[in-house]
């Protein structure tokens, strides 16, 4: 990353400032969503969790972030993107502090919980940063480099920790992240001045109303199995009254003209394919590493690091293509790419563990092709008025797509493997589990590309 920012000499100190912050937020946050996926063996260990149990480890905080994103973004908006991002540090230096003390799963819920709120705050305020502060013949670069910096933290999480965790403890995951975000406020002092650009009042009956639904939503979603399927049903008539009386609002929470773009909708439908796939192909590659071919979580780690180093080197002509050439079409390409990945992935059990590292390498050249142009082509196809709304969608979508496949794929664990700790007796459940979640994955890939180029020929 710092290559890259040298090369790009047109950058001021502020944008440089500035891209460097939200680079590091970006990392940051998407390292926090997916560090507990090599360390969740031993926690389940340590606190004697079921695989459904584990889960919501993870759940729990995605649930709160996709909650909090659209009604957050107003505010931001209307009170300022510097104040809220030191907000945002400061809620997440407690989560994370809660986490390392946790000792029983309930409060190490509620810390994920609270982190997971932070994190929504910290995702729509770094694109509001960047949109913001740099010039459009360099906005590329810069959410080329943000945005796979988003990547890479998601990628890279299980290497870094599966280290931390195999020589130290998961507890010292957290606290070294506190330590971190000690660095980022001292880099938010640096900055001055802020960015505030939505005059519009904030409607907080409509805001809280929002994130009970959304709540209600992923919860039933993820016990879709049990008594979670009456809480979907009745989470989804509620959102559809929602949208009728927002739809009539003078101060809806969200501005739903957005949604007449059918480019884009598009432009999001694809960032919550591509999150998705990136988010469970890195669990499912994570469990199949450790539980059926039997590395420790150093091992499982090192392997997984391969993908993010391909996308730190790629995402720089990923950012340089975005400035010259149409967005739809350099996404879609790259969505080509993750196609033939996600499908190889279907057969993985079948798969040599050399062949697998060649998955990876291409999986990386993806991803760092593919962020760059499709964040540029979302949150440069509306106002400056509806940034804050756009950067708010553009974050749900990504981690509405982890959460989804995340809950996809514990009703499948569930239906082939139980509520029952992994072990060698139900590692085929495990591999059954895979095929099918890897299925689902290769037929969502494939709409979002073909969706891709037909915005670019059917639109223009």
């Amino acid at each position: 990353m710092a290559l890259s920012l040298k090369s790009h000499l047109q950058f001021t100190k502020k944008d440089l400032l500035v891209i460097v912050i939200a680079a590091l937020i970006q990392f940051t946050t998407s390292f926090i969503g997916s560090m507990l996926q090599v360390a969740i063996p031993l926690i389940s260990n340590d606190l004697h969790l079921t695989i459904e149990l584990a889960n919501w480890i993870t759940i729990s905080y995605l649930i709160a972030l996709i909650a909090v994103s659209v009604p957050i973004s107003r505010v931001i908006s209307q009170y300022g993107v510097k104040r809220f991002t030191i907000y945002g540090v400061l809620i997440l230096e407690v989560g994370l502090a809660m986490s390392a003390l946790s000792f029983d799963i309930v409060f190490l819920i509620f810390s994920r919980i609270i982190q997971g709120f932070a994190v929504g705050i910290l995702l729509i305020s770094i694109y509001m940063f960047v949109v913001n502060q740099i010039s459009e013949n360099n906005l590329g670069k810069a959410l080329g480099i943000v945005g796979s910096c988003g990547y890479i933290g998601m990628t890279s999480a299980p290497t870094i920790s599966g280290f931390i965790v195999y020589y130290l403890s998961w507890r010292i995951l957290f606290v070294l992240l506190v330590l971190v975000f000690i660095i980022e406020l001292i880099l938010l002092s640096r900055l001055d001045g802020d960015f505030k650009s939505d005059p519009r009042p904030i409607n907080v009956k409509g805001s809280i109303m929002y994130m009970l639904i959304m709540a209600m939503f992923m919860i039933g979603l993820n016990e879709i199995t049990t008594w979670g399927s009456y809480l979907l049903v009745f989470s989804i008539i509620a959102i559809a009254i929602f949208i009728m009386v927002e739809k009539n609002s003078s101060n809806a929470i969200f501005n739903l003209n957005l949604f007449k773009d059918g480019k884009y909708v598009i432009g999001n439908y694809a960032a919550f394919v591509t999150y998705f796939i990136t988010f469970i192909a890195t669990y499912i590659l994570n469990f199949h590493l450790q539980y059926v071919l039997g590395y420790d979580s150093r091992i499982a780690g090192m392997i997984l690091l391969i993908t993010p180093i391909v996308m730190v080197l790629i995402s720089p002509t990923g950012g340089k293509l975005a400035d010259k050439y149409d967005n739809r079409v350099l996404a879609g390409t790259a969505m080509v790419i993750l196609f033939f990945v996600i499908l190889a992935l279907c057969f993985i059990d079948l798969l040599p563990p050399y062949v697998l590292l060649i998955v990876m390498i291409v999986q990386g050249l993806g991803h760092g092709l593919f962020s760059p142009p499709n964040n540029k082509f979302v949150l440069t196809s509306v106002s400056k008025e509806d940034l804050g709304d756009a950067s708010s969608l553009l974050t749900s979508s990504k981690e509405v797509g982890k959460t989804v496949s995340l809950a996809i794929y514990n009703v499948i664990c569930v239906l082939f493997i139980g509520n029952e700790v992994i072990n060698s007796s139900n590692v085929s459940g495990l591999i059954k589990s895979s095929h099918i979640m890897m299925a689902i994955a290769t037929v969502l890939t494939l709409s979002a590309m073909i969706l891709l180029f037909y915005s670019k020929y059917h639109y223009d």
